[in-house]
């Protein structure tokens, strides 16, 4: 009787010490919770990007590329294509590339930021 009370115990004891060595190693990093990758802005790819050129009109860009995620209302002959992406594993990439507009014909693609993922 006396080591059935030792041994239940004894269980017992090792039952909570297992548990408590799980949910430690969450905050250790060793378990993760799912991260979504996050997404934001114009995805242009590669071949869209190289069917601009110079002398289009902004309806024509419109067309090739779509919207400009950021049309500044103090600069209305320059559009921003912003793309961000964020995910849940690995590190962030980034992709910038702006056009530049007199009297609505494309005058200027400035594509150094440009990556295509």
């Amino acid at each position: 009787m006396y080591i059935n009370n030792i041994l239940i115990l004894f269980l017992r004891t090792s039952a909570l010490s297992a548990t408590l060595l799980l949910l430690s190693g969450c905050e250790l990093g060793l378990i993760q919770p799912h991260k979504l990758t996050i997404e934001q802005g114009n995805s242009v790819s590669l071949e869209e990007f190289e069917s601009l050129y110079t002398g289009m009109t902004q309806t024509e860009v419109l067309e090739a590329i779509g919207a400009p995620m950021l049309k500044d209302p103090f600069h209305a002959d320059r559009w921003d294509y912003v793309y961000r992406q964020k995910p849940g594993k690995g590190r962030e990439r980034n992709s910038h590339f702006t056009l530049y507009f007199r009297d609505e014909i494309l005058v200027k693609i400035d594509g150094e930021n440009y990556k295509e993922y």
